[in-house]
């Protein structure tokens, strides 16, 4: 899970920084999304839809109540794209 976390990780940081127009470097696993990053609700959203497409996964409806860094991010991800995986749907 190690690798697959390190590739989620390489994709997912040019991502966030496109979409919320910062630099590469701002873009590490504690940064938060909103108040380290800057990110409002469009970026959020923006930042889930272009994840979902990159990654193959769905992020809509799952429970992101503990997601609020870029590491829970690619946290998220990873575990998603682990086959059997399910997370509660609530949004």
């Amino acid at each position: 899970m190690e690798a697959e976390h390190g590739d989620v990780w390489e994709a997912l940081r040019p991502l966030c920084a496109r979409v919320m127009s910062v630099p590469p470097e701002a873009v590490v696993p504690q940064a938060r999304l909103v108040a380290d990053l800057g990110a409002d609700s469009l970026d959020i959203t923006e930042l889930e839809a272009a994840s979902e497409e990159l990654f193959g996964v769905c992020l809509r409806g799952t429970d992101k109540a503990g997601v609020s860094t870029v590491g829970d991010v690619a946290d998220l991800i990873v575990r998603l794209r682990t086959p059997g995986a399910h997370t509660t749907l609530a949004r």
